[in-house]
């Protein structure tokens, strides 16, 4: 487990998408740079330092600068790539501990005026897995490979943000997976039973009121004190990761995951998906082969 401050942005010097067939491997190598790894489809053994660690499809390598690695693979893998600089620090600091930075805050008043300057040191290890947030994961590799052909000269400041941002989710995905679940009164997790079920049609306050037998004031409140976001916001959340989804992993273009998902629209669904992941759908969209 290792520390990385992002205080100062890591510059990327080298990144790709690139597939290797049954049987590929090398002989073995130590770099300069950080290496950073999305494995998209099959799977990948990296023996680092001499500890061979398994990788299938959603899982993130990661081997410091000058840590000898080497990989194979017995089935072929898909992944996207990363070389970065910066200092991995060895820690022991527990992550539940860190996970406390990544919570939402809940706040009566809107927020403006002075910011307080942040923790910018991230938790990461030899092996992630994104979960909950493979679609934001999987949205900021797709800008990474944008901003590269895009923008020129500007591209590595644009990448730079962009994979701050993506470490950030990573390591947010590491630390809070090792806090306990949290426990939910009865009517919260009915409310967000109810929605898992439903996210493909329009719901309404007074559904969900409906529903668990609840006052709509009541609803509000208990959902926000316990999920620290709206009811509006959290729905929101769920039809976009159904939509990232939709749009990766399944036979679905870009009109049929709109019209799966209840929006009135081809374009205002991509005008929500573009507002919310910052790409518009048809970039993020790869076709299953």
């Amino acid at each position: 487990m290792f520390t990385y401050n992002i205080d100062t942005l890591p510059y990327v010097s080298m990144s790709g998408k690139t597939k290797e067939k049954k049987g590929w491997s090398h002989s073995g190598r130590k770099m300069e740079y950080n290496l950073l790894v999305y494995i998209h489809r099959g799977e990948c053994v990296f023996d680092i330092e001499g500890e061979k660690i398994e990788f299938k499809k959603g899982n993130i390598v990661l081997v410091p600068k000058n840590t000898m690695y080497k990989p194979y693979t017995d089935s072929g893998v898909e992944y996207t790539f990363f070389h970065f600089n910066g200092e991995l620090i060895p820690c022991s600091e527990a992550p539940e501990q860190i996970a406390s930075h990544f919570r939402s805050k809940d706040s009566k008043h809107p927020i403006y005026g002075v910011i307080e300057k942040g923790n910018g040191t991230l938790i990461l290890d030899y092996k992630m897995t994104p979960e909950e947030d493979t679609s934001e994961v999987e949205v900021l590799l797709t800008k990474c490979v944008n901003a590269t052909f895009r923008y020129g000269d500007s591209a590595s400041m644009l990448l730079s943000l962009y994979f701050s941002e993506l470490l950030f989710f990573v390591s947010k995905a590491y630390c809070t997976s090792f806090e306990a679940d949290s426990i939910h009164p009865p009517a919260v997790n009915r409310i967000i039973a109810y929605i898992n079920s439903n996210y493909m049609r329009k719901i309404t306050l007074d559904d969900l009121c409906e529903e668990v037998n609840i006052s709509k004031q009541y609803c509000m409140r208990i959902f926000k004190k316990h999920l620290h976001t709206t009811i509006n916001e959290y729905i929101l959340a769920t039809r976009m990761k159904h939509a990232a989804y939709c749009l990766r992993h399944t036979y679905m273009n870009v009109n049929e995951t709109a019209n799966y998902l209840g929006f009135s629209s081809v374009s205002y669904f991509s005008r929500v998906f573009k507002n919310y992941y910052g790409v518009p759908p048809s970039d993020y969209y790869q076709p299953v082969v």
